[in-house]
């Protein structure tokens, strides 16, 4: 079995993308979106992963750009867990804080497969610790930084927008650049600790929901809205990461091995090893992707076969009939009169 490397939910990019378009320009995006292997329309759906490697290689790209060895600084006051969906908004309706950093480490496994969330209770203060699967990337500092975004909204979202914590902890050195980054961050900076983590006064636990929510997101709607969480093998993520590439040209096995950070001829191994290969994935990926369209959207099969990169709808019929037995046309029908 192959063991898959780190990867998040897609929901982590969140505004990153519109950031450095913002810091830096539309090309620096276009050229970091390029380097991390990613679409320039970039979009995902709702319970879909990406490997870790996506994201420390945007950062790195976009950190290169502005030749800024501190440019996850630029996310921190920006980025916030109410841009996680479900998850985001389980977390954020807790009676109050520590019930809400309880509920973060509760459903981590997810928003991640690898990362670690840990409260840890001490005499006077609490660390609130975020362990990444994978470190050694390149762009890892940045991504480290961009974290402590969500990390730091959940405390201020109980204790309000000017909460500082009583220090940050960061794995990794900083160098001459702690001064700035205490300033940046606000407050005192712990460096080569061996995770990032806020630490905080145990008082602010206490900390009650300033929000009336007139709805209550369950585990459940977590679970759900996450699809139960990342794919466990690495065919079903595959097939993930070749849905998510479709229509915007990014489903090829060089593109696909690209995101896993891995080599063309080291992912037909690993694929050889599970006993399948890309096309047989890719043609799996694709049907079902073509069955979801046909029940839920009003798209035309000719309009299907386009978006799924069928040469012709004809082509794409018959390699829907294989599959389901029917086609496409008689497969919309039977669900269509079963929903009514």
């Amino acid at each position: 079995m192959t063991t898959l490397r780190s990867m998040t939910v897609a929901e982590a990019l969140g505004s990153v993308p519109d950031l450095i378009a913002s810091k830096l320009g539309d090309r620096v995006l276009e050229k970091s979106l390029s380097a991390a292997g990613l679409p320039e329309d970039i979009s995902f759906r709702v319970g879909h992963y990406i490997p870790e490697v996506v994201l420390n290689r945007l950062l790195d790209a976009a950190a290169r750009s502005a030749g800024d060895d501190l440019f996850g600084l630029t996310f921190t006051d920006h980025l916030s867990i109410k841009e996680y969906g479900a998850w985001g908004d389980y977390v954020l309706e807790a009676p109050n804080l520590w019930a809400a950093l309880k509920r973060a480490k509760s459903i981590m496994y997810l928003h991640a497969n690898n990362d670690r969330l840990e409260l840890r209770v001490g005499a006077t203060t609490s660390y609130f610790e975020y362990t990444f699967g994978e470190k050694e990337l390149p762009g890892y500092r940045h991504v480290a930084l961009a974290a402590l975004g969500p990390m730091l909204s959940v405390p201020r979202h109980f204790k309000g927008p000017n909460w500082r914590p009583v220090s940050v902890g960061l794995d990794f050195g900083a160098g001459r650049s702690k001064t700035r980054l205490e300033t940046g961050l606000g407050t005192r900076v712990r460096c080569g600790e061996a995770c990032i983590s806020l630490e905080m006064k145990n008082k602010d636990l206490y900390a009650p929901n300033p929000e009336a929510f007139t709805r209550r997101t369950t585990r459940g709607d977590v679970v759900r809205a996450c699809g139960g969480g990342p794919p466990r093998g690495l065919v079903p993520f595959v097939e993930q990461l070749i849905i998510q590439g479709l229509g915007n040209d990014k489903t090829s096995l060089d593109d696909i091995a690209c995101l896993l950070a891995t080599s063309k001829r080291s992912f037909q191994r690993q694929l050889d090893q599970e006993g399948t290969n890309f096309r047989a994935i890719c043609n799996i990926a694709k049907m079902r992707r073509a069955a979801e369209l046909l029940v839920d959207t009003r798209d035309t099969v000719t309009e299907i076969a386009m978006l799924l990169n069928y040469s012709t709808p004809s082509h794409f019929a018959r390699a829907f009939r294989q599959v389901y037995g029917i086609s496409p046309f008689e497969f919309r029908s039977v669900h269509v009169a079963n929903a009514n």
